[in-house]
Parts: C-alpha cells; structure tokens; sequence
C-alpha cells in the first residue's frame, strides 16, 4: 500500500489525505453519477473512516441531497463545484472521486463497473473489469 495520498479540488480551497486502508477504484454508471461528473460515470474508490482527514476546506463543501432518493446525496466545493469525498449513511467510509488525487494511489484500471444497465446509451465500456446491471449485489451484467 502507498503511503499517504493527497487530493484537492479543481480551486485548491479543499484538500485531504487518505493514510491507511482504502479500496480499489470502481465507476459507477448510473444516471445520478453522470449528472455528478458530466461524465460517462463517476470513479470512486472506498476509504475507511479512519484512514481519511480533510487538511483544509471541510467548510467550504455544500452537499446536495437528492429528493425521494433514499439518502443519495453529491458533496462539492462552493467555490469551483468539484466533487469532493463524503461517507455512507452509517459514517463508516468515504466515497472518494478519484478524479481529485494529486498523488499516485497505486491502483491501475477499475475494479468493476457498476450499474451497466443504466448506464448512457453511447457509452462502450472496452475494459475486462467486471460490469453488473446494478450495485454489486447484482448479477453480472452480460459483457
């Protein structure tokens, strides 16, 4: 495992360091993480609540909660709208975009690709990680 790694947003008024336990990266395809990222999808990987701190900016990040959504909800920056890492519902990880790493985190390619059944119509997936139709629980999608 790499030692400590350091990510920002796009203006720089946010950062933090994962020192410890984290996960490999995923990419979500659903339709609330392209909104998210104005992407195909959103990168992502797990850190544990107690291998993350924020070094600056903690107050400087607003969090959208998504009506009727079951607790889905974007964390950014007020100042440039870059996402930025938030927990689960339970406060046990952080769901860290990878997009905001300024150092190496080792990992190369996604781990998975999650929720392919809704992902966009010109979207073609051309790596041989593993896809499913949903969260992980799901059934593989076919490849």
């Amino acid at each position: 495992m790499p030692g400590p790694i350091k990510g920002s947003c796009l203006c720089g008024k946010i950062g933090f360091v994962v020192d410890g336990k984290f996960g490999p990266a995923g990419q979500c395809h659903c339709s609330k993480c392209r909104k998210v990222s104005g992407t195909d999808g959103n990168a992502v990987f797990y850190a544990a609540k107690a291998s993350f701190r924020w070094v600056k900016g903690a107050d400087n990040i607003a969090t959208y909660h998504v009506p009727g959504e079951q607790g889905w909800q974007s964390s950014f920056c007020k100042t440039c709208g870059s996402p930025t890492p938030h927990t689960d519902r339970e406060g046990k990880i952080y769901f860290v975009p990878a997009g905001l790493l300024d150092d190496d985190p080792g990992f190369r390619g996604y781990a998975a690709h999650i929720f392919v059944g809704s992902k966009a119509p010109w979207v073609c997936i051309t790596d041989g990680a593993p896809q499913f139709a949903a969260g992980f629980t799901s059934d593989k999608a076919d490849s």
